[in-house]
């Protein structure tokens, strides 16, 4: 065992059990992290979760194609606490060296899904051993949470029903903060996010001859230059929000006005009032100044995520196991992320709190950000984020 390794298991309060478990996550998170699937195509990914859930004694059920729903019952009155974790990875060619590297060329566990997997596998395990006390523990195994909508599909399929979900939880490694850190707060953590696509029609003619048309690209420009104004004279100041022109396509020749420039827009804010806001202003906006210059402008607005918004009673559990496991200075409170992340879904629905896991360690070379070709994760903070899970379904268990 490295000297930083001890130093930092020692530091950190972990119960016996999770200490022993610790190997086995390790060892389930290299085997899924070599079959990474995208979203909705976890059928390998799904097959190796019922595998271990059956070793486990853990019941559980296929609810969509590759979404896995587990049951752990007392049998006993209490309340439904869902454990959430999502299994698909990226369209992402890892360059990274270790010996469990992806074995599929084009796919990558590169935002740490695979991790989550064997954190809940670990804690179900533990939970399925000793048994409940009272209530019952629902594992939620969700497909396609990069972009694909998973969530919503997950809860048409029944996983907030029979039993009825009273409350759940959830977390994600964390590469933006050290090994030892865990975030949580209250209230809004991670934006809505839409996906706006503009398409702006024009009249084509010769580059040399630009009066006899209509020119979209020069309107592109002037409708991205205008839509910086929603943030900054539109919204509340103290209200974040992001307009980020991602993607513009149009023309095919130096010498050719196009007859249409093709756009796509992403929108991210916290606030249900900024969010009606951004969406009112950004087609006015674009609408409006298309038709200035004699274009016409075609919108097609796409919600793709709620906000993730913290129950305040779950939140505040969640922080005081925190506190027990790594102290005081490395719990914090005041980190919301503009990223999205489709567990808000479930939260619309329940009380629920979903937490950030930090397995950052320079040391280590674990430092290159989610999505990224090298991604790699401390793998000392599974401990952590095992240990946590575990404490939370407890607490909300006992409510």
């Amino acid at each position: 065992m490295s000297q930083a390794k001890a130093e930092l298991l020692a530091d950190v309060n972990l119960s016996a059990a999770t200490r022993a478990a610790h190997g086995a996550v390790v060892a389930m998170r290299h085997d899924l992290h070599r079959i990474p699937e995208i979203g909705l195509e976890e059928h390998q990914t799904a097959e190796y979760i019922e595998g271990k859930l059956s070793a486990a004694g853990v019941e559980f059920e296929r609810i969509t194609a590759t979404g896995i729903k587990g049951l752990i019952d007392s049998g006993k009155a209490g309340p439904t606490v869902m454990l959430r974790t999502d299994i698909d990875a990226l369209p992402v060619t890892e360059e990274a060296e270790h010996d469990y590297v992806s074995t599929r060329e084009g796919f990558m566990h590169a935002c740490g899904h695979d991790t989550h997997i064997a954190m809940l596998l670990g804690v179900a395990k533990r939970l399925q051993a000793e048994g409940l006390k009272q209530g019952r523990i629902k594992l939620n195994f969700q497909p396609g949470e990069e972009g694909r909508h998973g969530a919503e599909q997950m809860i048409e399929a029944g996983i907030m029903e029979s039993p009825k979900v009273d409350c759940a939880y959830g977390q994600h490694i964390w590469s933006y903060a050290p090994t030892g850190e865990i975030w949580i707060q209250e209230g809004p953590i991670m934006a809505a996010v839409d996906t706006v696509y503009v398409t702006i029609h024009g009249q084509g003619t010769h580059a040399a001859m630009p009066e006899g048309g209509v020119d979209p690209i020069y309107a592109s420009a002037q409708i991205i230059t205008a839509l910086q104004s929603v943030v900054t004279r539109n919204i509340n100041p103290l209200e974040p929000g992001v307009v980020t022109v991602a993607q513009i396509n149009g023309g095919t020749a130096h010498n050719v006005i196009p007859e249409q420039v093709e756009m796509v827009m992403s929108v991210r804010v916290f606030d249900d009032e900024t969010h009606a806001t951004m969406e009112r202003r950004l087609c006015e906006i674009v609408e409006g100044v298309a038709a200035a210059l004699g274009c016409r402008a075609e919108i097609r607005y796409v919600h793709e995520h709620q906000p993730t918004v913290n129950d305040p009673e779950i939140a505040q559990i969640v922080r005081e196991e925190a506190l027990a496991i790594v102290g005081e200075s490395r719990v914090l409170a005041t980190q919301k992320v503009m990223g999205a992340e489709d567990f808000g879904d479930y939260a619309r629905l329940v009380p629920a709190a979903f937490a950030y896991v930090g397995a950052r360690n320079e040391a280590k070379d674990c430092v290159y950000p989610h999505h990224h070709p090298k991604f790699n994760v401390d793998e000392d903070a599974f401990a952590i984020g095992a240990e946590l899970m575990y404490r939370v379904a407890q607490r909300l268990l006992a409510r």
